[in-house]
C-alpha cells in the first residue's frame, strides 16, 4: 500500500473521538493506590506486564497472558483508555487464547512520540507486533482502538486473521448521537480538564458502569487531568481529519478488509449511534453483527463476560483447525 494510499485511509480513519475514563499519572498515594488495584487485576486475570523498545527507540507498554503456544488476540483500547480496561475481559479469555494487549500510544505508559494520528498509532503496533514475532492474529479494537484495528488490518492483511470491532470509531453517514450533535455544535463533551469533566465523560460512555472504589475513581480522574495536554493533541489531530473526509471514503475503506469481522455494540452508545451497525455491515464482506441492548459505548467494561463470549466465539469459528484448551464457565 503506498504512503499516499495510506495517508488518505489514516485521515479517514480520524473520526477517533472517544473512550472514556484512562489511566494516566497522578502522584503520591493516589498513585501508588491506583498502581496496586490495577496490578491485582491484572494478576486475576491472568495478565503480566511487559515493555519492548522497537528500533526507532519508540517504547510500548503491553500486558501479555494465557497460553504462549495458542492463537493470539490483540486487544487496544480506546481514546483516553489504557491495557487495563481489557482485564475483565481478558480474565474470560486466558484459559485459551494468548492475549497481547498494548498501551496505544500516549495512553498508559506509552510515550506519545510522533505518533499521535491513527496511522501513527497503527504503524507503530505493527512495529511492536513484528518485533514480538506476531505474524497471526485477531486483532479486537474498542472506540479508537477500532479504527486503530482497521488500519492495522489494511495494512497487514496477511497476518490478521479476523478483526473485531467494538463500538469503533469511524465516519460515518448516519450518526445522530448526542456526542456526535454537541461537537458539530463547537461543544466537545470529552475534553477532561477537571474532575467533574471526568465524571462527565463516564455518564456520557457507559449506560452501566462497574463498580470503581471511591479513592481508586478519583486517582483514575487526576490521571485523565495529569494528561490533558497529550489526549488534547491526539483529539485535536482526530478531530481536524474528521472535518475534511466523508462518509463515502471510509467505505471503501471498509470494502477493503477481506478478513471476517465481528462488530459489538452498544445500543445505548452515545457516541457513536446503534444505527452505524448497518454501515459497518454493509461495508465489511464477511461480518456478523451482535448488539447489548442495555449498554452503552464501551460494552468491554460494562458487559465484560459478554463480550468476551463473543470474542471468543468468533475467534473460534477463525482457529477451528486448532486444538484450543477448554473455555472458563
Amino acid at each position: 500500500m503506498s504512503s499516499a494510499s495510506r495517508r488518505v485511509i489514516a485521515g479517514l480513519l480520524g473520526l477517533v473521538i472517544v473512550c472514556i475514563a484512562g489511566c494516566v499519572t497522578p502522584g503520591g498515594a493516589d498513585r501508588a493506590q491506583l498502581d496496586d488495584f490495577m496490578r491485582q487485576e491484572r494478576a486475576w486475570a491472568g495478565l503480566a506486564s511487559h515493555q519492548l523498545t522497537l528500533a526507532d527507540q519508540s517504547v510500548v507498554v503491553y500486558s501479555e497472558g494465557g497460553p504462549p503456544d495458542a492463537p493470539t488476540l490483540v486487544l487496544l483500547h480506546g481514546y483516553t483508555g489504557d491495557r487495563n480496561h481489557w482485564n475483565r475481559v481478558a480474565r474470560e479469555l486466558t484459559a485459551r487464547w494468548h492475549l497481547v494487549v498494548p498501551d496505544l500510544p500516549g495512553h498508559g505508559q506509552t510515550p506519545l512520540n510522533d505518533n499521535a494520528s491513527a496511522d501513527g498509532m497503527s504503524n507503530t503496533l505493527i512495529d511492536f507486533a513484528r518485533a514480538k514475532g506476531l505474524t497471526d492474529y485477531v486483532l479486537v479494537g474498542h472506540s479508537m482502538g477500532g479504527a486503530v484495528a482497521t488500519l492495522w488490518a489494511l495494512g497487514q492483511p496477511d497476518q490478521t486473521r479476523g478483526l473485531v470491532l467494538i463500538d469503533a470509531a469511524g465516519v460515518y453517514q448516519d450518526n445522530p448521537s448526542p456526542v456526535m450533535s454537541a461537537i458539530e455544535r463547537g461543544d466537545n463533551p470529552l475534553a477532561i480538564r477537571t474532575e467533574a469533566d471526568y465524571q462527565r465523560v463516564l455518564d456520557l460512555a457507559m449506560a452501566k458502569p462497574p463498580f470503581i472504589p471511591e479513592s481508586i475513581r478519583h486517582a483514575l480522574a487526576m490521571q485523565a487531568v495529569a494528561h490533558r495536554d497529550a489526549q488534547s493533541q491526539i483529539l485535536d489531530n482526530l478531530l481536524n481529519v474528521q472535518t475534511h473526509l466523508p462518509a463515502s471514503t471510509y467505505q471503501m475503506v471498509l470494502d477493503g478488509l477481506r478478513m471476517p469481522a465481528l462488530i459489538i455494540w452498544g445500543a445505548k452508545d452515545q457516541i457513536f449511534d446503534v444505527r452505524v451497525v448497518d454501515e459497518l455491515t454493509a461495508g465489511l464482506a464477511d461480518s456478523r453483527a451482535t448488539v447489548f441492548h442495555d449498554v452503552g459505548h464501551t460494552p468491554i467494561r460494562e458487559a465484560p463476560r459478554r463480550t468476551a463470549l463473543a470474542i471468543d466465539d468468533f475467534a473460534s469459528s477463525i482457529f477451528t483447525a486448532r486444538s484450543l484448551p477448554g473455555r472458563r464457565d
